[in-house]
């Protein structure tokens, strides 16, 4: 099983500078976490936080975050 720092580290790797824009707000994309641990991250965009653990590695989140989370390599469109 993972832990808090191991998500802000995959978060911290894709992170979006503030003057950014990211995706549009308001949309969701679905996205799977390819690792076969339980995470809670905060996106790195919305700051809006998700949890991916055993049944649930695929799930929405905002696209903004989503595009960021893809480019660490973690996650995945789903």
């Amino acid at each position: 099983m993972g832990c808090c720092g191991q998500g802000r580290a995959i978060a911290a790797q894709g992170k979006a500078g503030p003057n950014q824009q990211v995706g549009t707000a308001g949309r969701l994309t679905k996205v799977r976490f390819t690792q076969k641990a339980a995470i809670l991250i905060r996106g790195p965009v919305t700051g809006r936080h998700y949890q991916f653990n055993e049944g649930t590695y695929s799930q929405l989140v905002d696209t903004r975050d989503a595009v960021v989370l893809v480019k660490t390599g973690y996650f995945q469109p789903d």
